[in-house]
């Protein structure tokens, strides 16, 4: 969709017409799916990390993403991905990256969709009734010792 306006050219007598492109949903979803996720290396959009797409008037866009984890030592990295790739649309004004962290059951079908048909490792020792108990031991040498 575009919206033409006319106005006076640089004489004053000659109509000069600025064309100006309406910004789409389709074409902001079509840049982020270029946007790989930094530690899965898969596109953002297959993996579901994409929760909205606003797009407010002048072509600001809002764009929201869901994170893995609270803590997301990628944050930034994923933030400036996507800012850039929105940036690129024709028409885009501005973008705000807001982020927002995925459900458990998010994080679930986001793993058996990256794991496919493989089952999901089981560990024997967290079973309910399990009799095996782990222990750790550290030995308190090397880093503490004193100065001589």
């Amino acid at each position: 969709m575009t919206k033409a306006t006319a106005d006076a050219g640089p004489r004053g007598g000659i109509p000069r017409r600025t064309i100006v492109r309406m910004v789409t949903e389709d074409a902001v979803r079509d840049a982020l799916a270029t946007v790989n996720d930094p530690e899965i290396n898969k596109p953002i959009t297959d993996l579901g990390m994409v929760k909205s797409v606003e797009i407010g008037s002048g072509g600001a866009v809002a764009v929201t993403v869901y994170l893995t984890v609270s803590g997301c030592p990628m944050r930034e990295t994923i933030t400036q991905r996507v800012t850039d790739a929105v940036s690129g649309v024709e028409g885009v004004t501005g973008v705000e990256v807001t982020l927002d962290v995925m459900s458990d059951e998010q994080r679930r079908e986001l793993a058996a969709s990256l794991r496919g048909t493989t089952a999901e490792r089981e560990v024997p020792f967290a079973k309910p009734g399990s009799l095996t108990r782990v222990y750790a031991v550290a030995s308190g040498k090397g880093a503490w010792a004193s100065p001589p």
